[in-house]
């Protein structure tokens, strides 16, 4: 049987050139670089060091509203047909 589980790797490095050395290493050996993440504090000090300040906000938002509209309208069309069948009993 084949493991399909999602798997994750951390490592801590010393330096902001090191932590960039194995970035390129594994992307060079296969890994997508959408699959590789690097967390660095805020604040470096007076090293200077080129980020990409990026956010899953819009993809959140849209996946909300498609499962909210979806749930909407299965609550509406339930509590039609519950508003229907009263309306046909009485």
């Amino acid at each position: 049987m084949t493991d399909h589980k999602k798997k994750a790797v951390f490592g801590i490095y010393p330096t902001v050139a090191s932590a960039d050395h194995t970035v390129d290493a594994l992307v060079k050996s296969g890994f997508p670089a959408t699959a590789v993440s690097a967390l660095l504090p805020e604040n470096l000090g007076t090293k200077t060091l080129g980020t990409e300040k990026t956010t899953k906000a819009p993809e959140g938002a849209a996946a909300g509203a498609t499962s909210g509209a979806v749930l909407g309208g299965a609550l509406g069309l339930l509590a039609s047909e519950l508003w229907q069948f009263r309306a046909s009993v009485r």
